[in-house]
């Protein structure tokens, strides 16, 4: 894939029930920030705004959120993968 066919974006992940390292959310552009301190900021409200049993709901006992750069479709930024180094 050449560069031209993605553009860098910034997503929210967490490490599933798995041990893998993915999307906190839905694989669609409008979940993708154009920088990490975006992408950051987002799952700081997440953590502030829901209750600790909310987000073990969601993401498990032990989510590990982080950010990762993530190669995206041009224009509508939706990511091209789901799965990232831990």
């Amino acid at each position: 894939m050449s560069t031209a066919d993605s553009v860098t974006r910034y997503v929210a992940t967490y490490v599933n029930a798995n041990g893998m390292r993915t999307l906190m959310h839905a694989a669609q552009g409008r979940y993708t920030f154009a920088t990490a301190d975006e992408a950051q900021k987002w799952i700081d409200a997440v953590a502030t705004n829901n209750s600790i049993d909310t987000v073990r709901q969601m993401w498990g006992a032990n989510p590990r959120f982080g950010v990762r750069p993530c190669p995206c479709w041009p224009v509508h930024h939706d990511p091209q993968s789901v799965w990232f180094e831990s």
